[in-house]
């Protein structure tokens, strides 16, 4: 998909706005932060070498990348079925259609 297309345009102004908005007051997002900000701290209290430090950071980095892609992903897929569902009839394959 273009990334230039409209789903990309319209992704971005949402996630950095609306969404940035909503992570604020999300308890389970925040959580999150907590224990992350835990994790790194005890990290950083065992004074690795440079190099493992960042061995860790470039795979912590990459997992990062992994998840983002897969929720950019999630959401353009959810947002075309949307507008696929306003668009067209529905076909559900494998249901009985009900009839009187």
């Amino acid at each position: 998909m273009d990334k230039d297309c409209v789903l990309y345009l319209l992704m971005d102004m949402r996630v950095n706005g609306v969404l940035d908005r909503i992570l604020e007051k999300n308890a389970d997002y925040q959580e999150i932060i907590r224990k992350s900000s835990d994790y790194s701290t005890r990290l950083d209290a065992m004074e690795l070498p440079a190099e493992i430090r960042s061995l860790i950071d470039e795979y912590i980095c990459e997992q990062n990348s992994l998840g983002a892609r897969c929720g950019a992903l999630a959401y353009l897929l959810g947002f075309s079925d949307c507008v696929e569902l306003m668009t067209k009839p529905l076909h559900l394959t494998g249901t009985q259609k009900k009839t009187d």
